[in-house]
């Protein structure tokens, strides 16, 4: 059992990759919080295997089993405790392991700490099947955040060095038998300032530790990251200045988000490395333990080709239990604590809205700013415009993200023959759109999510033709 230790919340994962089952513990939420059923289902769903030919062939449902903790759809106050079965294991392609670790992998280490007792088994206690109980736990947190306001939005930046045309370099890996990772960033908008801590409180250090849980995780860097090295004060510095409402933000965000381990208000955004699937169907060489002998392996078996896509919702996960657990914890000046009861988050089409919703201000309280001024007003239209540009920042990661789901879709809708355009579903989601859209913007609204979904077609099938 692996534990995650916050001041309020602690999680614990269980279980092993071929095991009977894996699971969680959650302890420390309070009762009368509403959990969204179908959008944890939904969120767990974009981190289970065997979504498309890009990703392992192991199929696994990942619906949770709660054992205590939830009573009609609400918490109790009790540690919340689920499990999943493990129903798609192939043990017979891990037989040698137990002689010659894996190259890249936890096999020689967990041998040595274990004294040879460990189970290597899919990777074991190891592996990126432990990822689906800390996506129980974050898509629950997640959904908390989201009531208050707060987005958490993770995409992928490149792969294998390329942020043009990604997901090409995972076809070229798997052609070669080989695997490829990359880089993703994560964006956290709408939390307010004066949380965190300093020295060894920092979101820093405890978003750090919670994230390098993720297995493959080998970097992590916030805002200008190690690319601070290389600036001058005076271009690293983040400017402060007061927006139309008199909030205080930057005209940069080079620190992410994050001073003196502290949320200043502007989005929280770092960035993960993530290391090429140490499984891969190439000629490798390595050592047998019991004779001391060098040897040659080529491992067998269902693996990812690059587990970048999947890792998207995992660092989410990690990022909001962090944060609910600080939210908990600490109250920054006068800021609320989080609601006992909050309303259901029905499906993830929220999400996209939330982020801007969360760090924005209402335009017409702006537009009465700048009127009601006894100044000429330049001050004001330059905070607004300053505004509009920190808004576009957090708009573009969920955009890029949305176009990545999209070229999933148009490699399932190839495989199983599928029109890319589907008429019916679209007209569906720009009525739905439109009615959660305030009156005075609702055919505005349709419009731009038209052409996002005019956009997002054009670009399936460009992706389908390239592929």
């Amino acid at each position: 059992m692996s534990v995650l230790r916050g001041e309020k919340l602690t999680l614990s994962i269980f279980g092993t990759s071929h095991g009977t089952s894996i699971g969680m513990i959650l302890d420390g939420l309070p009762p009368g919080i509403r959990i969204g059923e179908e959008a944890l289902a939904t969120f767990m769903t974009r981190r289970a295997p065997g979504q498309s030919n890009l990703s392992t062939a192991r199929k696994e449902p990942d619906h949770p089993e709660f054992i205590s903790g939830i009573k009609d759809g609400m918490t109790t106050g009790e540690q919340i405790k689920a499990i999943i079965y493990n129903t798609d294991v192939k043990s017979s392609d891990y037989s040698a392991l137990a002689r010659t670790p894996r190259p890249g992998h936890a096999d020689y280490t967990a041998h040595v700490k274990y004294k040879g007792h460990e189970d290597s088994r899919g990777g074991g206690a190891f592996s990126g099947r432990m990822t689906a109980p800390l996506c129980i736990a974050g898509g629950i947190c997640k959904q908390i955040l989201e009531s208050e306001g707060i987005a958490v939005s993770a995409s992928i930046h490149d792969i294998h060095g390329n942020s043009s045309e990604p997901l090409s370099e995972i076809v070229k890996a798997q052609a070669l038998r080989d695997s490829v990772g990359g880089t993703v960033i994560c964006t956290v908008s709408g939390l307010a300032a004066g949380y965190g801590g300093p020295l060894f409180d920092g979101l820093e250090g405890r978003l750090s530790q919670a994230i390098f849980g993720i297995p493959a995780v080998k970097g992590i860097e916030f805002g200008a990251g190690f690319g601070a090295a290389e600036m001058y004060g005076s271009e690293n510095n983040d400017e402060f200045y007061y927006d139309a409402k008199g909030n205080v933000r930057t005209r940069t965000n080079n620190c992410g988000g994050i001073l003196g381990g502290i949320s200043d208000g502007m989005d929280i955004e770092f960035r993960v490395a993530i290391k090429p699937t140490p499984s891969i169907a190439r000629v490798q060489r390595t050592i047998i333990y019991d004779s001391r002998e060098e040897t040659e392996i080529e491992v067998h078996g269902r693996h990812d080709p690059c587990i970048v896509p999947r890792a998207l919702p995992c660092i989410e996960a990690a990022t909001a239990i962090v944060l609910v657990d600080v939210m908990l914890s600490q109250q920054p000046g006068e800021s609320a604590d989080i609601k006992s009861e909050y309303v259901q988050i029905e499906n993830s089409d929220k999400d996209a809205s939330t982020a801007g919703q969360a760090a924005s201000t209402a335009p017409d309280e702006q537009l009465d700013g700048m009127l009601n001024s006894g100044d000429s007003g330049v001050q004001h239209i330059s905070d607004c415009r300053s505004e509009i540009d920190a808004i576009d920042s957090q708009l573009l990661p969920l955009i890029e993200q949305r176009l990545r789901v999209a070229e999933a879709v148009a490699i399932y809708k190839q495989e199983h023959n599928l029109e890319i355009v589907d008429q019916p579903r679209e007209d569906s989601l720009l009525s739905k759109l439109q009615s959660r859209s305030s009156r005075d913007l609702a055919d505005l609204n349709k419009d731009i999510f038209k052409a996002i979904i005019n956009a997002s077609c054009k670009h399936q099938k460009d992706f389908i033709t390239r592929k």
